[in-house]
């Protein structure tokens, strides 16, 4: 009669340990999908492969106005604009940076 009891014991564990598993795996925090940040600038400095980019405060990300450098995608998508061009743009986290997805001078 132990070794019933012991053997059923033992499948209920492993049934609720295998179950508790699978919705760990539903709620990992590292596939949620980047947001997407929009903010207001000005151009300081623009080459191949990044822009500098005077920004206005990012409330989103609690950061202050500050002047930062952006990633530029690998092909060339996006027309050279010269410094001091007021822009907005829209950037994504990016390996460990901040890599632009879209930037157009500001109307006013």
């Amino acid at each position: 009669m132990r070794n019933v009891f012991v053997a059923v014991l033992f499948t209920l564990s492993f049934s609720f340990t295998t179950a508790g598993a699978a919705d760990m795996a539903m709620q990992d925090p590292a596939a949620k999908p980047a947001v997407e940040i929009h903010s207001q600038g000005i151009i300081k400095a623009w080459d191949e492969r990044k822009v500098s980019i005077a920004h206005q405060a990012i409330p989103a990300l609690g950061w202050p106005p500050m002047t930062m450098s952006f990633l530029l995608p690998p092909s060339p998508s996006f027309a050279v604009l010269p410094v001091g061009t007021l822009v907005d743009f829209s950037f994504l986290p990016n390996d460990g940076g901040y890599r632009l997805i879209a930037i157009a001078a500001a109307r006013q």
